[in-house]
């Protein structure tokens, strides 16, 4: 009799054990595939390092165990873990008052000691919502003491521990949750029962309560399972001694054979949220102090992650806007997305409409997949190793075949886009245009705190050459003045960002390139913009200004690494024959002047980004406006 009631107890036991590894797999599949076979090893281990050593350090074994298996790795593991007893004392808790209200009051100190205990960590998790920008400025405090790696990963288990737990009460089914939770459980009571029963059948009496009081009692928690054996009659020790360690011994033999199965019929990857999309660890780190020190920024992270969570970030290919472009990969595959939040998402979402409205016109990105919601925004383009930026072709190819691209797209545009909607400029959107774009930006200058030192000097020497200031170009850049030269300017559809960087050339397809990004907010929608954006690439070195890291400023001398090429001199030069070729003096001259709008309009992105690093691209500015007055100030008639 006492064989077949250890016998059901100890199944009962497995069966909890079961439950409880499937219980965690749950937590831990809201963010990748986990091997089940593995939690169920890591259980097992911790258990018997539980039952050797006291404190429950098994638990942080099991941890690490099953961590340095998972994707995530073993602060997230940590973080689940932590989530699976936060979960557990809140259960003991409850059964602890059943119990004491049956009138069993020799429980009433563990009883209380779990329900303190419960109300402690409901009491922190309430605060940590109500208090988190607090609580997330203090981790980063004790985080920041530490060096990189040892800081990275404190975050990311505060991090995961938070995620885990957020997306644990939004994502998983609260049933499947209690339907797990209540099962485990009852396997674990039953078996207590049946372990108590045994026990009495051997000689001894002993009651359920007394077993549940052996493995939760409050003055055994600081105690090995081996010893709290002991505390049952010595006689009977043995029985208590197969009921924990055979259990143990039936779970590395079921691991074992699920661990087959599993390998036979393994899952895709997918319907997983990433628990942080970034992958470069620098990238993480930077991520997460932003997280963990600005509160302001709460609803940008609430937004990012509702974009990002069901990708790996690979690498930044974000230029001059506000909104991003990353690298990423999602179930083997790898696409650009290109995301922004409030007024810049619905930017972008006007972006998605006129790329789908003209793809049939001209060469542009396919989008996989876009998504406009609540201020997020993204869409996905395809990434193909075969396709290579423009920037990168021009220096790489030779520069026949690089112009050539560049000149039938021209042409392209030309016939295809700039003949759709076509009208004579309207008075006033050119007015609002001059406004907005260049008389507000100029004042935007005057307000920064490093451009405004500047633009009291006539001149300014830039790599040791002298260039005429801002102040000396206040008739040229007048309303007047832009007014007549831009009122002869006609409209239609256009790109509107048509930069170097903006161009992908596919040198092995018909169609030898296709445009991304381009920019709808435009108020003057004139194909001049579109020229004078190729303009601000192979006339005023935009990409290479972009790759510029320091700048330095002494007076009105400004210096930094003057970066530039050969092939781009070459190009430049093909084009600017092109335009002269092509187009009527006072036509080139409003492209050139629309070249400065794009200057202007480009600097107060560069300050709010970095006020000292603005005084590059204004160095920029100042060479661009020199050359083209120049060449297109004053009254000078067609050459």
């Amino acid at each position: 009799m006492i064989v077949v009631l250890i016998t059901l107890a100890i199944i009962l036991l497995v069966v909890g054990h079961l439950c409880k590894a499937y219980r965690w797999k749950k937590f831990i599949e809201i963010y990748e595939k986990v091997e089940y076979h593995n939690l169920i090893n890591g259980l097992s281990i911790g258990y018997i390092i539980n039952y050797i050593l006291p404190f429950r350090i098994g638990d942080i074994v099991r941890a690490i165990f099953v961590g340095r298996k998972m994707k995530n790795g073993i602060s997230f593991s940590f973080a689940t873990v932590l989530i699976d007893r936060i979960l557990d004392v809140f259960v003991v808790a409850f059964i602890f008052i059943l119990i004491y209200v049956l009138g069993f009051k020799n429980t009433y100190e563990s009883m209380m000691f779990y329900i303190i205990g419960g109300l402690i960590l409901l009491t922190f998790i309430i605060v940590s919502i109500k208090a988190s920008k607090y609580i997330k400025k203090v981790i980063k405090k004790i985080a920041s003491i530490f060096n990189p790696n040892i800081e990275l990963n404190i975050l990311k288990f505060s991090w995961a521990f938070v995620s885990s737990f957020k997306d644990m009460f939004y994502k998983l089914s609260k049933v499947k949750l209690l339907l797990s939770t209540i099962i485990m459980w009852t396997c674990y009571l039953l078996s207590y029962w049946l372990l108590a029963i045994s026990i009495s059948k051997a000689g001894d009496t002993t009651s359920i309560i007394d077993v549940f009081m052996a493995f939760f009692s409050k003055n055994n928690l600081d105690v090995a399972t081996f010893n709290i054996i002991q505390n049952f009659v010595i006689d009977f020790s043995k029985i208590t001694t197969i009921y924990i360690i055979l259990p143990l011994v039936i779970l590395f033999v079921l691991s074992w054979i699920i661990g087959i199965k599993e390998k036979k019929n393994e899952a895709k990857e997918d319907k997983f949220l990433e628990l942080l999309p970034l992958k470069n660890e620098d990238d993480r780190l930077i991520f997460l102090e932003s997280y963990f020190s600005d509160a302001s920024k709460k609803d940008y992270f609430i937004n990012y992650l509702t974009v990002n969570r069901d990708v790996s970030i690979l690498q930044d290919f974000s230029a001059g806007s506000n909104a991003k472009t990353m690298l990423c990969n999602k179930e083997g595959k790898t696409f650009f997305r290109k995301y922004a939040f409030g007024d810049e998402g619905d930017k972008l979402n006007e972006q998605i409409d006129w790329i789908k409205e003209h793809k049939e016109d001209i060469p542009l990105t396919d989008i996989l997949k876009d998504y406009h919601e609540n201020g997020c925004c993204f869409y996905d383009m395809p990434y193909n190793a075969n396709t290579v930026s423009c920037f990168n072709y021009i220096h790489s190819a030779p520069i026949e075949k690089s112009w050539s691209t560049i000149e039938s797209m021209l042409l392209k545009l030309e016939e295809k886009l700039y003949v759709k909607n076509k009208e004579k400029a309207d008075s006033e959107k050119l007015e609002k245009y001059i406004d907005e774009k260049i008389i507000k930006n100029i004042k935007k200058l005057e307000k920064s705190r490093e451009i405004r030192k500047l633009l009291d000097y006539d001149e300014l020497i830039i790599n040791g050459k002298t260039y005429k200031n801002l102040k000396n170009y206040k008739e040229e850049l007048s309303k007047e003045n832009l007014y007549k030269i831009f009122e002869k300017d006609t409209y239609s559809d256009i790109h509107g960002d048509l930069t170097i960087e903006n161009i992908i050339c596919t040198p092995h397809n018909k169609e030898k390139y296709y445009l991304i990004d381009p920019n709808t907010g435009n108020l003057h929608n004139s194909p001049n913009l579109d020229y004078a954006k190729l303009l601000q690439s192979l006339h005023g070195n935009y990409e290479f200004f972009m790759h510029t890291n320091s700048v330095k400023v002494s007076g009105n001398t400004i210096n930094y690494m003057n970066s530039t090429s050969l092939s781009y001199e070459k190009i430049y030069s093909k084009y600017k024959e092109y335009l002269r070729n092509k187009f009527s003096f006072e036509r080139v001259r409003s492209i050139y002047f629309h070249e400065i709008v794009h200057w202007l309009r480009l600097l107060p992105y560069k300050i709010k980004k970095d006020e000292e690093l603005s005084v590059l691209f204004y160095s920029g500015f100042i060479i661009v406006l020199n050359d083209i007055m120049e060449n297109y100030g004053g009254e000078q008639n067609e050459k």
